[in-house]
């Protein structure tokens, strides 16, 4: 999925934001809450399997345990146990509201609720921008005074004037590729406020300057590190110095 900056037009606005900006996240987040629990349900069903397959064996064996079944229940506890935690995680984002979800972005941006309301309302207004980020489109928002990464584990609004530095990053991510874990790297935008917040995610570089440029007209004290690629040491020096 590619990266794309849109603008929110009215109709776009009319279709999604009738009832709110985070009204629209709470119901999108339902959603999601339904696909985490079905995901969560498949997997406590194997683990459940596997393991209620083994005591059936035990029963029939005179409940004799030795290291092969041992392995086995560990094995049946590893799709099971992260299939209940799914479960949970994903009943508990299908209940929030927009109300909680305020909260949320309250504790994450270290903002009060008045500035956190005074975002979502801005989304609504004319010249506020849409960005769909990454290959996982995470949605971010640029607006007349905010940017905002929305990541639904960590959706962080940072004020445009409080913004200390926004870098380009180059970071590894570890991957299972066929049974052997692999190195991957890709790039990401960092931006860091003077509230020891931090919004981050993937990103390509035409993107990144994109959102630089239009950061930049409204704050120019805005770091951005001559706009070159970090590499992530640098840019985990730069987290430990402003977010600690």
């Amino acid at each position: 999925m590619a990266d794309k900056i849109i603008p929110i037009d009215s109709k776009y606005r009319n279709k999604h934001y009738s009832n709110g900006f985070f009204a629209s996240i709470a119901k999108s987040a339902r959603g999601g809450g339904i696909a985490i629990i079905i995901c969560g349900l498949i997997l406590a069903l194997i683990g459940g399997g596997i393991i209620a397959l083994l005591i059936s064996f035990f029963a029939s064996d005179g409940f004799r345990i030795d290291g092969e079944s041992i392995f086995g229940i560990i094995f049946g506890l590893v799709f099971f146990v992260p299939g209940i935690l799914c479960i949970w995680f994903g009943i508990r984002r299908k209940k929030m509201n927009d109300s909680d979800w305020i909260k949320k972005f309250m504790e994450v941006s270290d903002y009060p609720e008045s500035v956190i309301r005074d975002f979502g309302n801005q989304v609504l207004e004319e010249g506020s921008i849409r960005m769909q980020l990454g290959t996982s489109g995470i949605q971010g928002f640029l607006t007349r005074d905010y940017i905002c990464i929305c990541n639904l584990l960590a959706p962080c609004v940072i004020k445009i004037e409080d913004i200390l530095g926004a870098y380009f990053v180059e970071m590894s991510n570890r991957i299972n590729v066929n049974g052997k874990m692999r190195t991957i790297y890709d790039t990401n935008i960092a931006i860091f406020s003077n509230h020891k917040t931090l919004a981050l995610s993937e990103v390509k570089e035409k993107t990144y300057k994109q959102i630089i440029e239009i950061l930049k007209q409204k704050n120019p004290s805005i770091d951005i590190a001559t706009g070159r690629m970090l590499s992530e040491k640098e840019y985990n020096q730069i987290k430990d110095q402003l977010c600690n």
